[in-house]
């Protein structure tokens, strides 16, 4: 077979597109799940081991905004200052959203570690703008939810979610330790950062973290520091092997909304409150709301 024609089997092989000689590729299974997840999740075992944790109930169909939208315009507008723009990206977070939120671990770092089921969760959320200072940025995230029942739409169901703070230049950050302990850490006000402090439904911290805007073809996006945060919610009432998430944002702004990427470590602390210095990192997980 020359060796053209071998290239090509492998990479077909890879993909997982081969089908048995003289057979059509079969159509969609009925029962198949309406997502698939593409990268890193293991071959083998069994198929209800896939499926993803997490929501599991049903909304009525929503009508999307027509893109672009009003706020991403805005931000294409020549001769902002450099601040200004990043303040019309951070403002741009505000409006009404049909939201998901997923999670998969990609990478293990422990011999013989399965990685964890996917999480998969959805949402319409509503953003507001609680205050607006040329220093600071506070916006509110508040839930309003519909369900199908039986045939029925039921709701509106409003529940307050996270909140998000913004403050250009801090000079001061909100720093977790382990073990449920935070500290207030004076630091040296860096030119053109923004310091994002994210709370809870209940304002405790949830995490925070420092990082710059960049602007550039109709692309904006703030991308931060890796930093420490507790377990969220969706992990903690789940998992006990592991006590910090050492985790990096991406924010970007899109034409019709803005995703907001994780790339988390998922980090083993030894009695001291130290990363262990044997096995610190069991995965890393990506997230993608």
């Amino acid at each position: 077979m020359p060796r053209s024609t071998l290239r090509l089997l492998a990479a077909a092989l890879l993909l997982g597109v081969l089908v048995p000689a003289g057979a059509e590729e079969a159509p969609d299974a009925p029962d198949a799940p309406t997502r698939w997840y593409t990268f890193a999740w293991p071959l083998d075992g069994a198929a209800e081991d896939r499926v993803p944790r997490g929501g599991t109930t049903e909304g009525p169909a929503v009508t999307p905004a027509p893109e672009p939208a009003p706020a991403w315009q805005a931000l294409q507008e020549p001769g902002l200052s450099a601040r200004e723009r990043d303040r019309m990206a951070i403002l741009a977070l505000a409006g009404e959203y049909r939201t998901t939120f997923d999670f998969l671990e990609t990478v293990t770092y422990v011999p013989d570690l399965e990685p964890a089921r996917p999480y998969q969760s959805w949402a319409t959320e509503y953003v507001f703008v609680v205050e607006d200072r040329p220093e600071f940025i506070s916006l509110q995230h508040v839930l309003v939810m519909r369900f199908v029942e039986d045939g029925e739409v039921r709701g509106p169901f409003v529940q307050k979610h996270w909140r998000q703070d913004w403050r250009h230049e801090a000079d001061k950050a909100l720093v977790y330790l382990g073990d449920g302990r935070w500290e207030v850490q004076a630091r040296e006000p860096e030119p053109g950062t923004w310091t994002q402090t994210v709370h809870q439904v209940d304002d405790t911290p949830r995490y925070a973290a420092t990082g710059r805007w960049s602007h550039e073809g109709g692309f904006s996006a703030w991308e931060a520091e890796r930093a420490w945060r507790p377990l969220p919610r969706r992990e903690r009432t789940v998992r006990d092997d592991y006590d910090v998430m050492a985790s990096r944002h991406r924010v970007s702004i899109t034409p019709g909304g803005w995703v907001h990427e994780q790339d988390n470590l998922k980090l083993v602390l030894d009695e001291e409150g130290r990363p262990d210095p044997e096995a610190p990192y069991l995965s890393r997980e990506q997230g993608v709301a």
